[in-house]
């Protein structure tokens, strides 16, 4: 068995373990002096396969006759092709290259995406490319090809609130939009419609941020890297994009964000090189706008609340956050979660302010 990036072998793996062929391309909690099987099947392929408690993830994998308990065979299904970064792996008797498996490429099913995001049925037959055995989160979504671009559709109408929050604040983020009309009509049926109104949620969708040319690094697979290299993980995300990481701090707490966990957020790799560039932009807001209070936040080296986090980014980073006072509650959340929301700013701006003139 042979790990690619693209059309190049970086780890062969055989029975009796693994043999490192470019550790400069190799996923990132990979990178190591030496790779385990234990490495590769216990924590690469665990975490690259469909998680159990994603909504319709069994639909999914019943639909294409998988097992739900063994990530190998899940990701075998699609060579373990994702749309968040350029890595597959092929057997050594198969005659396979990246343009055969790429799923940025390659037509991807579209019974499969109603699979994934409504549950229905998968009434196609065959062999098919999906991008669905290896997608992340737990929310319901699926990955749809567009006038040749692809999109995540999502149901989720806090994502709706969160984006425009942000274009406000200016912070670099995932745009989303509301999906109606024919063009969700062309992913939903009548049927499953009526349900997601009932359920007072939305669908909407945002563009894919990966690439050929880029790939995406959570912060928890960087965070591998940094321990098995001795590195400080939060010391090196400070040196590589320090005003993105400050604008996160000081979103989560205006959104009320207590899922900012380590595989939410990260960097772009730039492909060719295997080296890391900027943070991706702010996304995965589905548990915004909590009302737990005092929350403590999961992106700070030291134990600190969510407010203390962006207080003390705000005084280095001092923000515009002037627009969300003149703001309208924005479509997706309560009157009561956006008062929370002004609240929140209008806090953090006067406690900076006294801050600053201690």
């Amino acid at each position: 068995l042979y790990l690619m990036a693209k059309d190049i072998p970086v780890l062969e793996i055989e029975q009796g373990g693994c043999r490192i062929l470019n550790r400069d391309l190799l996923p990132f909690s990979l990178r190591r002096d030496e790779v385990t099987l234990e490495d590769f099947y216990g924590t690469w392929m665990n975490s690259r396969a469909i998680q159990l408690s994603r909504t319709n993830s069994k639909m999914i994998l019943n639909s294409m006759r998988v097992s739900q308990t063994n990530a190998y065979r899940i990701c075998q299904t699609c060579h373990g092709a994702s749309l968040s970064d350029m890595y597959w792996f092929r057997e050594e008797d198969e005659n396979l290259e990246w343009k055969d498996v790429s799923l940025f490429r390659n037509d991807i099913s579209k019974a499969m995406a109603s699979t994934a995001l409504v549950g229905d049925v998968l009434r196609e037959n065959g062999k098919i490319h999906t991008p669905e055995l290896t997608t992340q989160g737990v929310a319901a979504k699926a990955w749809v090809r567009d006038g040749g671009e692809l999109y995540l559709y999502k149901i989720g109408k806090k994502e709706l609130a969160a984006s425009k929050i942000l274009d406000a604040l200016g912070f670099a983020h995932v745009g989303y939009r509301k999906v109606e009309g024919e063009e969700l009509d062309r992913v939903v049926t009548a049927e499953r419609k009526e349900r997601i109104r009932a359920l007072d949620e939305r669908v909407v969708k945002c563009r894919l941020i990966a690439s050929e040319e880029r790939s995406m690094v959570s912060f928890e697979d960087f965070q591998i890297f940094c321990q098995e290299n001795g590195r400080n993980a939060f010391g090196e995300v400070l040196g590589l994009d320090r005003e993105h990481y400050l604008q996160m701090q000081i979103a989560d707490y205006i959104l009320n964000n207590i899922d900012r966990h380590g595989a939410n957020w990260g960097f772009f790799m730039d492909n060719e090189t295997g080296r890391l560039q900027e943070l991706y932009p702010l996304m995965d807001h589905d548990q915004a706008f909590s009302d737990v209070e005092g929350m403590y936040s999961q992106t700070t080296e030291d134990e600190m609340d969510l407010e203390t986090a962006a207080l003390l980014a705000q005084t280095e980073l001092h923000a515009d956050l002037s627009n969300i006072s003149r703001m309208e509650r924005p479509e997706g959340i309560s009157e009561k979660q956006w008062q929370q929301v002004k609240k929140r700013t209008a806090a953090l701006e006067e406690r900076c302010r006294l801050y600053e003139t201690e």
